[in-house]
C-alpha cells in the first residue's frame, strides 16, 4: 500500500498537459529519477530529477532533494524554490486557472509575522509565460480566466491585478473583496468598494487598461468576488432582489430572484420569491421549476425531476418527456454528457454505484462502478473511454467504452482518466511489487517501471 500511495502522489501532483509539442507525462527510470517520456513512450526528457509531475503549458514541477521547482521543455531547470516554499497545482483533480492555462499557486508559511502582517505570504507560477510573481501577496485568485491579468490582494487586504507576462501589479490594489477577488472574464472584472461594515456600497465594471464603468443607480454586484460567465453577472437591488448584467453594465434580466447562480452554458439556478428553484435562460425565463434545488439543474438542453419512489424523468427545455428510469434503489439520475449517456446512481446501505443510460432510457451499463477519486469530478468518458472500479467484485479497475462495454478488462489495482493517449495505471504482480507506468486506448503498455 506504501508503495501505491507513493506512486500516486508522485504523479497526480500534475496529470497531462498538451501544447505544441504534445502531452509530455512524468516517468521513472532505470536509474530511479524522474524525466519526462511523450505519447509513444520515448525519452524527451531524460530522467534526472528526484521526482516530476506532467508537463502543464510549458513547465513541469519537479523536485530535488527537498526543493521544489519547475523545468521547461528544454528539461532545464527554471526556478528552485526554497526549502519551506510549497508549489500547489490544484484540489480534487481541479487544476488552478486550467490545466493549461492556469498557474501553480505557492506560498511560504512563517513562524512569525511577515512584512504583510499575516502568516503566509503566496504567489504564482505561470504556465506559459514562465513568469514567478515572488512570493509578496496575501492572496492570488487562482480560478479560471481568460485573461493574462490575475487578481491579487496586498498587505492591506486590498485587491489588484498584476500581469501573468512580468509578475508586476498594472492595476493598483484599491478593491474590496472577502474572498479572492474577481478575476476577468472576456475583457472585463466586476470589482467593489465596502462600507466600515463590509456592505457593498459601490461596483464598477473594469477593463484591462484600468477604466471603471459604473453600474446603474441601485444596482450593486450580487457579492464580491463576481464571475462572469457567459457574458453576465448577477446583481441585486435596493429591494434584496437578485438579477443580471452585461458588460456593458446593462441590467438585461431585472432583479426578480430571491438568489440566483452564475450562468453555465446558456442557463442558470435561481430561487424564486415563492420559496421554490428553478433554471432560467438568458432572458430571464423559467424552463424548469422545483421544489428541491438539487433539481434546479439544466444541461446540454435537458434536466431530470424525481417522478415516483426511484423514478426519475428526463425532460427537454422545451418540456418534452424524454425518458423514465425507474428501478429498485436507484437515487439519482444525472443529466446527459456530451456523448448522451447519463449516468444513475443506486444506493444499498450507505454505499452508492454508477451506471450509464442512453439518451432512449436504456441501460448501457449497471451500477456498479465507482470512479479514480483523483480524477476532475463530473468529467467523464474525456477520450471515449470512461476508468472505473469494481469495488464490489474483483475489486480491480479498467475502462469502459460508450457502448457501456469494457474496452480494457478489470486489472488494475490504480486507473486515471486518458489525458492526451495516455493513461497512468497501477497493476500488482504476483510477487506484491506493482507496475506503474502508461496505457495506451487499446489497453497496450506504452511505458512502464516496477515498484
Amino acid at each position: 500500500m506504501k508503495k501505491l500511495l507513493c506512486g500516486i502522489l508522485c504523479l497526480l501532483m500534475l496529470l497531462g498537459c498538451a501544447s505544441a509539442e504534445g502531452y509530455w507525462y512524468a516517468a521513472k527510470g532505470d536509474n530511479g529519477l524522474w524525466g519526462h517520456i511523450d505519447e509513444m513512450g520515448n525519452w524527451v526528457i531524460q530522467p534526472k530529477f528526484d521526482s516530476a509531475g506532467d508537463f502543464r503549458g510549458n513547465y513541469a514541477w519537479i523536485q530535488q532533494g527537498d526543493r521544489e521547482g519547475f523545468a521547461n521543455r528544454d528539461g532545464e531547470i527554471v526556478l528552485l524554490l526554497d526549502e519551506n516554499v510549497v508549489t500547489d497545482s490544484g484540489y480534487d483533480g481541479f487544476y488552478y486557472g486550467g490545466r493549461e492555462t492556469g498557474i501553480w499557486l505557492l506560498y511560504k508559511e512563517a513562524t512569525g509575522k511577515n512584512s504583510l502582517g499575516t502568516e503566509w505570504l503566496e504567489g504564482f507560477f505561470d504556465v506559459q509565460s514562465g513568469v514567478y510573481s515572488g512570493l509578496k501577496w496575501r492572496g492570488v485568485n487562482h480560478r479560471e480566466s481568460n485573461s493574462r491579468l490575475i487578481a491579487v490582494a496586498d498587505e492591506t487586504g486590498k485587491w489588484g491585478y498584476v500581469s501573468r507576462d512580468t509578475g508586476e501589479m498594472v492595476i493598483p490594489a484599491k478593491y474590496d473583496s472577502d474572498n479572492m477577488g474577481s478575476n476577468f472574464y472576456d475583457g472585463y472584472a466586476v470589482v467593489t468598494f465596502w462600507d466600515d461594515d463590509y456592505n457593498i456600497v459601490q461596483t464598477l465594471l473594469l477593463d484591462e487598461t484600468g477604466k471603471e464603468y459604473p453600474l446603474p443607480e441601485g444596482i450593486n454586484a450580487a457579492d464580491c468576488d463576481s464571475v462572469i460567465s457567459d457574458g453576465l453577472f448577477e446583481v441585486v437591488d435596493e429591494n434584496g432582489l437578485y438579477g443580471y448584467c452585461n458588460t456593458s453594465g446593462e441590467v438585461v434580466i431585472e432583479p426578480q430572484f430571491a438568489y440566483t447562480f452564475e450562468f453555465a452554458d446558456g442557463y442558470a439556478e435561481v430561487e424564486l420569491t415563492d420559496g421554490t428553484y428553478g433554471v432560467i435562460d438568458q432572458t430571464g425565463k423559467v424552463v424548469m421549476r422545483t421544489t428541491d434545488t438539487h433539481y434546479a439543474d439544466v444541461r446540454h438542453g435537458c434536466y431530470v425531476l424525481p417522478t415516483g419512489e426511484h423514478s426519475f424523468t428526463m425532460y427537454s427545455v422545451a418540456g418534452e418527456e424524454l425518458f423514465t428510469l425507474q428501478g429498485e434503489n436507484i437515487v439519482r439520475l444525472w443529466t446527459p454528457e456530451e456523448n448522451g449517456l447519463c449516468m444513475y446512481v443506486v444506493e444499498k446501505g450507505r454505499q452508492r454505484r454508477c451506471g450509464w443510460v442512453n439518451m432512449q432510457g436504456e441501460i448501457i451499463s449497471e451500477a456498479k462502478w465507482t470512479f479514480p477519486e483523483y480524477d476532475q469530478p463530473d468529467v467523464y468518458f474525456p477520450s471515449g473511454l470512461q476508468a472505473v472500479y469494481d469495488i464490489d467484485g474483483t475489486r480491480l479497475a479498467g475502462y469502459l467504452d460508450e457502448s457501456g462495454e469494457l474496452a480494457i478488462p478489470l486489472q488494475f489495482i490504480f486507473v486515471t482518466q486518458f489525458y492526451g493517449k495516455l493513461a497512468y495505471v497501477g497493476m500488482e504482480q504476483d510477487d506484491g511489487t506493482i507496475q506503474y507506468g502508461y496505457i495506451n486506448q487499446q489497453g497496450e503498455w506504452v511505458y512502464s517501471w516496477m515498484e
